[in-house]
């Protein structure tokens, strides 16, 4: 029986790749036929264009620094750890319950990061009588993907997740917000126009429209040689041909697409979504939605991730850094991973990861005077 299930199990992988091979082929000859560029050129743009999008794992806590780690977070909240099934893979949940909760906060995370890197924000929402609802996307941390497909998957994740949610026993009658960052803020917006029932949604440094961002970013550094490897005509079709009707979805159409109370945060010295190019809020003017806020920083508090911690957490790392630094010059040699660990041991993980109160405290409010009515 254990051989029969070896076998099984190995002629399913062999199936699934050759499957995903024969997609592959069919994507690149419809793409060449709908471009007309040659089937090596399309091959050379899709991997480069997939090289941006690889899966991201856990970094590796003994030597990150802050509560980002839930080990160091179980202190303040508790969770229930689940898998759901998005499509042909599964996502990674986490519920954090409240003692008399007011709602349900699905927290999203953007690129680059997983769930837990939130949990500083978390922690606060659980406080403040605040359940929350946190995922891993597809392709990050204890999620399935073997990529993070591209910027749109963040809009794909949150509309299968609020599926979930909205027809599970479990979650499906409590008053429901949304809380995301950057790509998390394109899909806490965007998805307005997708699902009903949204109470109030919060977006921190939100990208505006993820399907040409990676057209936008390419042109903001490198100008006229960023359609050389991938040209706009390529990006249009294999991002339909990845993503389909959500490539037509952004955060504005999304906030105009209801009256539902809309916090914008952004900081005016974003060097990741650009304060007034790419962001949300470089687009007020198109904004009818009466119920929006926005919520700006700058200086300190006004970078990408910056503007959700405090001035005091981010002297502290630029402190902590210094201190690398100079331990680095005394001992004129690269540090070992062992002294690494020691030196991260004595940071003060609270301070570190310190939120921006004032914001949080702005979010908390629009969540309650919704509750409220």
């Amino acid at each position: 029986m254990k051989e029969d299930n070896i076998l099984l199990n190995g002629t399913k992988k062999i199936t699934d790749f050759l499957g995903k091979v024969d997609k592959k082929k069919k994507t690149t000859q419809a793409i060449a036929a709908i471009t007309g560029m040659s089937m090596a050129a399309v091959l050379g743009a899709m991997t480069l264009y997939d090289s941006f999008f690889p899966r991201y794992e856990r970094p590796e806590y003994s030597v990150y620094p802050g509560v980002y780690n839930y080990e160091i977070a179980k202190e303040y909240v508790k969770r229930d750890e689940f898998y759901y099934s998005i499509g042909d893979i599964k996502l990674k949940g986490y519920f954090y319950p409240a003692d008399n909760s007011k709602g349900l906060v699905v927290v999203v995370h953007g690129l680059h990061a997983g769930a837990d890197d939130y949990l500083p924000i978390i922690i606060y929402l659980v406080q403040n009588d605040y359940s929350v609802f946190a995922y891993d996307g597809r392709g990050t941390y204890d999620s399935e993907g073997s990529s993070t497909v591209g910027m749109c998957q963040s809009l794909v994740d949150l509309d299968y997740t609020l599926s979930y949610i909205q027809t599970s026993s479990r979650f499906k009658n409590q008053p429901l917000f949304l809380l995301g960052h950057s790509c998390g803020g394109y899909a806490v917006t965007a998805v307005l126009e997708l699902k009903k029932g949204i109470k109030a949604c919060a977006a921190i440094a939100p990208v505006n429209n993820c399907y040409t961002l990676i057209l936008e970013k390419g042109q903001q550094y490198a100008g006229s040689l960023a359609s050389a490897g991938l040209p706009k005509v390529f990006l249009d079709a294999y991002q339909k041909a990845l993503f389909g009707k959500y490539t037509k979805c952004n955060g504005v159409d999304g906030i105009n697409s209801t009256t539902t109370p809309v916090l914008i945060a952004h900081g005016t010295e974003d060097k990741v979504i650009s304060f007034s190019e790419q962001s949300i809020i470089s687009h007020r003017n198109e904004i009818r939605n009466p119920q929006v806020k926005y919520y700006i920083k700058s200086g300190k508090q006004g970078g990408h991730d910056s503007i959700w911690h405090s001035e005091k957490a981010i002297m502290y790392k630029e402190s902590v850094a210094q201190q690398l630094e100079e331990l680095k010059k005394q001992k004129d040699a690269d540090i070992t991973h062992e002294e690494l660990i020691a030196f991260y041991k004595q940071i003060d993980n609270q301070l570190y990861s310190e939120i921006n109160y004032e914001l949080m405290d702005c979010i908390i409010e629009m969540f309650d005077s919704v509750n409220c009515k």
